[in-house]
C-alpha cells in the first residue's frame, strides 16, 4: 500500500536547456560535465536545474542555476 503519491512537476517549456541534454557547470570554482535531470522553477521565479553526474554511481546536483551552465 502506497501512503504517498509522486508530485507531479511543471512542465518549463521556455527553459534555456532541456531534459536530457549535455551540458557543463561550474561547481566549487572547477567546471564538471553532467546532463539535465530535472528543470524546475524556484519560489522566485527562476529557472533551475537538477543535473545529473557520474557514471556508475551518479549523483543528482540540485538547483544549479542558469547562469552557471554552459552548453556542450
Amino acid at each position: 500500500m502506497c501512503l504517498f503519491k509522486k508530485k507531479k512537476s511543471e512542465v518549463i517549456l521556455n527553459s534555456t536547456y532541456k531534459k536530457g541534454q549535455k551540458v557543463s557547470f561550474k561547481r566549487r570554482d572547477d567546471i564538471d560535465p553532467g546532463i539535465i535531470y530535472e528543470v524546475r522553477k524556484n519560489n522566485n521565479g527562476e529557472i533551475i536545474y537538477d543535473i545529473q553526474i557520474g557514471g556508475e554511481c551518479p549523483a543528482i546536483i540540485k538547483d544549479v542555476n542558469e547562469k552557471d551552465i554552459f552548453p556542450r
